[in-house]
């Protein structure tokens, strides 16, 4: 997505440039301009190359020829560098200055070119260049038509408000004196529509100079967009739909209506509209950087299919891209194709500029790798992660998992507890590090975390099936072997009565719970056989036991004991 507020918005000011200097060119000019309208910026850079080689002394065509690298970067301004963008266009620009020193045009687009740069002493001495080659009572002898005039000023005054320089007093000068030397230039009205919209944020004046231009080329949908951008922005969602569903009846070849549409409508949530949308305008534009900009957006969509289905495409015409390795392997991790995931992140963390990785690339480098059962390199990553971005406490625990699922428990354990330390554990940290400090016999410790846990999960039937195996472990025998303590019994008899519901999905939970439960009385009994009631139990709960899984090896085992407290509590 783009990092600007406004690059599409302000670009459809160019639209109506073009089709006003349209009148004034070549039909095969007219056709290259139409190419950058459609965002097909390698056509249109060809077209315009031979367009230049025809006729080298023909100043506008290097100026829009320069046009087409800055409308090419502000199209997608994530994905494409302002630096070589604006450097290839001043070479352009410089080259026509050479070609047509007296063309004011290129001196222009090299004042802009600085603008964005934030070079404002060089931007004022080329349009200052500019202003030089106009007519004027110092220059009488310069011959120039009042239109060509005023769309240099335009042009000017255009180059501010793209460049969102707040230079209110100099727009509106130029603009002023661009209007006295013709009126009838729709752009003058969409330029200073849009110097109220974006620099003095007046909706009601922006609104009514772009009815100006309107009314003044009512076969031009580029005003009608532009007022519904502004109720986008005003929040007016269903006036600005009303809007951009005008522009495609009007000229339904207009590719950036589509666009507009397709962002309101995924704003909507009215996705599969949002989509054809976009399809129709990739269909128009052919342009690998709108591509991309419909594969952010189905990844917002989490339309990740489709968005594979499309960064696909983008390779097949542009392999240099090493943001799309990135998408492919979050968007094939997301539909859990892990191997195909992990081939593109590696691409990408090789390629990649360090600075440029985000923690979010290691973190779904780390997840691919233990999703692909590396678990060992999965933890540097993903404990990386964290590093950039300690807000993700939660990479914390993947790391640890990852550390227990290869038996490093120790160094599971130091995780889990480094989170917990953070104050930043869930429920789940508990659990999981009780079941670590479990593996190490530290049961006292995964006692407690797991009696944190169950106080916090209460429903949560394995945190007490752990616990009750915690506590037997800690329970204390006689020399005979008998069970002394009982330390499991409440934990087990509780167990029971949670599995009530569902005896058959808790059927193991159940069944560990009768064996232990029956041998703690089996063993009060045989140290005191007078305890015929503790006979009386042992031999229920290994009857129920045996009603859970007669075949079970231990049934069978327990049998005679079963015999004989049948015969002792008679």
């Amino acid at each position: 997505m783009s990092r600007f507020t406004k690059p599409v918005g302000v670009i459809v000011a160019l639209f109506l440039f073009f089709s006003f200097t349209a009148r004034i060119h070549s039909q095969d000019l007219n056709a290259a301009i139409r190419l950058t309208k459609s965002e097909q910026f390698t056509k249109a850079s060809s077209m315009y190359k031979e367009l230049i080689r025809q006729a080298p002394a023909n100043g506008d065509l290097y100026y829009f020829y320069g046009r087409n690298f800055m409308y090419q970067f502000y199209s997608d301004t994530m994905n494409i560098s302002l630096s070589e963008m604006a450097d290839s266009a001043k070479v352009v620009y410089e080259e026509g200055v050479k070609k047509d020193p007296s063309n004011p045009l290129n001196f222009v687009g090299l004042g802009g070119i600085s603008l964005i740069k934030k070079e404002m002493p060089a931007a004022q001495a080329d349009f200052a260049k500019a202003k030089a080659l106009l007519p004027s009572k110092a220059n009488k002898t310069i011959k120039m038509e009042p239109a060509k005039q005023s769309l240099v000023l335009v042009e000017m005054a255009l180059w501010y408000v793209f460049t969102n320089v707040n230079d209110t007093a100099t727009v509106f000068s130029l603009l002023r004196a661009a209007e006295k030397l013709d009126n009838k230039n729709p752009l003058l009205y969409i330029v200073k529509g849009d110097a109220y919209f974006y620099l003095l944020n007046d909706g009601s004046k922006a609104i009514s100079n772009y009815n100006m231009a309107q009314a003044l080329d009512p076969k031009s949908p580029a005003a009608k967009l532009r007022i519904g951008q502004l109720w986008l922005r005003a929040r007016q969602y269903t006036t600005a739909l009303n809007f951009y569903q005008e522009v495609v009846k009007m000229d339904s070849t207009f590719a950036p209506a589509y666009r507009e549409l397709g962002l309101l409508l995924a704003r909507a949530g009215r996705q599969e509209e949002a989509k054809k949308n976009f399809y129709k305008f990739l269909e128009l534009s052919h342009n690998t950087a709108a591509r991309k900009q419909f594969v952010n957006t189905l990844i917002e969509l989490k339309d990740y299919p489709e968005a594979i289905i499309q960064l696909n495409e983008i390779l097949k015409v542009d392999e240099s891209d090493n943001d799309v390795n990135r998408a492919l392997a979050y968007s094939y991790f997301e539909t859990q194709q892990y191997d195909k995931g992990l081939v593109y992140i590696k691409k990408f963390i090789a390629k990649a500029k360090p600075e440029k990785i985000r923690a979010l690339d290691y973190a779904y480098y780390g997840r691919l790798l233990a999703k692909t059962k590396q678990d060992s390199l999965a933890t540097e990553q993903l404990l990386k992660a964290y590093d950039l971005d300690t807000t993700k406490s939660e990479l914390i625990s993947e790391a640890a998992l990852c550390f227990t699922r290869i038996k490093s428990y120790e160094k599971a354990r130091v995780q889990y507890e480094r989170k917990i330390a953070l104050k930043k554990g869930v429920p789940m940290d508990y659990y999981n590090l009780g079941k670590v400090l479990y593996s190490i016999q530290d049961y006292v410790k995964a006692d407690t975390n797991l009696a944190i846990f169950n106080a916090l999960q209460p429903d949560y039937i394995p945190g007490f099936a752990w616990r009750a195996r915690t506590k037997s472990n800690l329970d204390i025998k006689d020399p005979k072997g008998f069970n002394t303590t009982g330390y499991a019994v409440p934990v087990y008899e509780g167990l029971i009565e949670k599995t009530q519901s569902d005896t058959v999905k808790y059927m193991k939970e159940r069944f560990e719970s009768f064996d232990y439960l029956a041998f703690y009385h089996y063993s009060q009994y045989s140290r005191d056989q007078k305890l015929k009631d503790e006979a009386a139990k042992a031999l229920e709960y290994y009857t129920r036991m045996s009603a859970v899984n007669p075949n079970d090896e231990k049934v069978i085992v327990v049998k005679p004991v079963i015999d004989l407290l049948k015969t002792k509590i008679k």
